[in-house]
């Protein structure tokens, strides 16, 4: 659960194998609305995700830790 906001998961991600790729975030939670955001928890400058029939499109550059804030419908 996100640490401010009830409605809302939080999502880390991590690049191990030290590629750059892109992965697909699927989820069955009634997601809303996704945003990257710092390990605050607050929303990154490159703001929303587009939420995709296939879920949510990422890409990484090695070793990064992507986060990813997943607003729900209530």
């Amino acid at each position: 659960k996100a640490e401010d906001r009830p409605d809302a998961v939080v999502v880390r991600l991590y690049e191990a194998h030290g590629s750059t790729v892109v992965a697909w975030l699927q989820t069955s939670l009634p997601v809303k609305e996704a945003m990257l955001c710092d390990l605050l928890e607050r929303p990154a400058a490159e703001g929303r995700l587009p939420l995709e029939q296939q879920g949510l499109r990422l890409s990484f550059t090695p070793f990064r830790v992507l986060s990813v804030l997943l607003v729900l419908r209530q």
